[in-house]
């Protein structure tokens, strides 16, 4: 009897230690504040009759409206555990810490996901799940060129919604001398203001590095030192079903493995990556650049363009392969798309010789669209350039862009080339200026810097 009587005991002691556990985990704080407390009975039983209602931060690894799809690192996931419970769900998009808090109390929104830590801003006031990933503190700020030397020694930028701040708003672990400025904005509003160069000094996840660093070539990354802190989901103090539920997926073994190739999908973005290097390609002998010298010569003196700058530009299309195409259906030597190209005169059928002709006709094209509003020559060649990569509808969007963001549109160094990687992101290319939508524009980005870089490299290594 005494052997059951401890077995029972212990039993007793095991349960009271899961439920002290299960209440550090929902502390139910009323301060006064609307969001203090739940102020609806909404678990998953009524969820299943009705809709899962997730309170998202508007963000690239939270969610993100983009043509023809919505995206978001959280919001995937979370898709994820609603078809395993065959629950609707929809995105309630929120830019407001108070107003999120108070729309999950209400029964507005039944999940909060916005990259929280466990020990955050919302942690007071609601139940989170166990840790659906860790992440660690990076750097972010303004793309310097090298001549520019290292950023200055500003305050470091943190916002609100960090999961590196504790719940009293104060980053934990900062290190030594670190100074810190803790502001409302969202960290993709933050983001924005560095990669325009308001913001010198950011701090961010490095999961935002990662897949930043890639989509976004205006700003650096660097990583700082500091522990991992895990990201979880949050829901209503009461909602213990719920709560159970999305643990009971985020421990499952199968869902961790589906769960890391998610996460690999958006970490894969990190791209760090210079000029084309055309050493072992460009130069098929000491005097000349590629076999095709003699026609970019030919059709450059017709149009008064250098005929390197010509090689240049078929170097960087297409690696001199006459045959190359695009995923965009662009094809031939010079990448042309097929309505430029029919505009131009060139078909199926045509060779070589045409292509070369109708780009330098298209270069020349695009030189009188900016030639009264871009008076340098040097400038102007990479608006030209930037044409011929994304179009001219979408420079002209990003010059407009580059106004409304402060930036000079009609230099394109600095200026209009941090305003034309803004066109990627749905605050922008949904704006009535953008009046030519989506632009994968971090592609054009690079493809000015390449070609230039390229053609300041044969015009210095060959003697033509």
């Amino acid at each position: 009897m005494r052997n059951s009587a401890e077995w029972i005991g212990s039993l007793l002691f095991a349960a009271l230690l899961l439920l002290v556990a299960a209440e550090e985990r929902s502390v139910q704080v009323d301060r006064g504040e609307p969001w203090g407390r739940p102020h609806v009975d909404r678990d998953l039983d009524r969820i299943k009759a009705d809709t899962l209602r997730v309170l998202v931060l508007p963000d690239p690894l939270t969610w993100e409206k983009r043509p023809k799809a919505t995206t978001g690192l959280e919001w995937e996931l979370l898709e994820r555990f609603a078809r395993q419970h065959q629950l609707p769900i929809k995105a309630i998009a929120v830019a407001n810490r108070d107003s999120m808090l108070a729309m999950l109390q209400d029964g507005k929104g039944d999940v909060l996901a916005a990259q929280l830590s466990d020990h955050g801003w919302a942690a007071h006031y609601t139940s989170h799940t166990r840790p659906y990933r860790m992440v660690a503190r990076a750097l972010a700020h303004p793309r310097r060129e090298k001549r520019e030397g290292k950023p200055a020694e500003d305050s470091l930028i943190v916002s609100a919604w960090s999961p590196f701040l504790d719940h009293h708003g104060k980053l934990r672990q900062p290190g030594k001398d670190v100074r810190y400025t803790v502001v409302e904005q969202t960290p993709e509003q933050l983001l924005v203001a560095t990669a325009t160069g308001q913001v010198p000094n950011l701090l961010v996840s490095d999961a935002t590095a990662r897949m930043e660093a890639k989509r976004l070539p205006v700003v650096q990354f660097s990583t700082r030192e500091g522990k991992s802190v895990p990201l979880v989901f949050a829901v209503r103090t009461n909602a213990a079903q719920l709560l159970h539920a999305l643990d009971t997926w985020l421990a499952s073994a199968d869902e961790q493995e589906a769960r890391l190739a998610v996460i690999s999908a958006y970490d894969n973005g990190l791209e760090t990556r210079g000029p084309a290097q055309p050493g072992k390609v460009m130069a098929f002998g000491t005097d000349s650049i590629s076999r095709f010298d003699s026609l970019f010569q030919m059709h450059a003196d017709s149009m008064a363009w250098d005929w390197k700058l010509l090689a240049a530009v078929a170097f960087k299309e297409s690696r001199f392969d006459t045959a190359a195409v695009s995923h965009m259906g662009a094809g031939g030597l010079m990448q042309l798309m097929p309505k430029t190209a029919a505009g131009l005169g060139v078909g199926d059928s045509s060779g070589v010789n045409e292509h070369i002709l109708a780009a330098a006709r298209y270069l020349d094209r695009l030189d009188r669209i900016w030639r009264k509003s871009i008076p340098s020559p040097a400038q102007r060649l990479k608006f030209v350039l930037a044409s011929y990569n994304a179009g001219p509808g979408h420079v002209k969007d990003a010059q407009r862009l580059a106004k409304d963001l402060g930036l000079d549109p009609n230099r394109w160094d600095g200026q209009v080339e941090r305003a034309i990687v803004m066109l990627n992101r749905p605050r922008y290319f949904n704006s009535p200026d953008a009046r030519n939508g989506y632009c994968r524009c971090q592609d054009t980005y690079w493809y000015v810097r390449d070609v230039t870089g390229l053609y300041a490299w044969v015009s210095g290594k060959k003697g033509h």
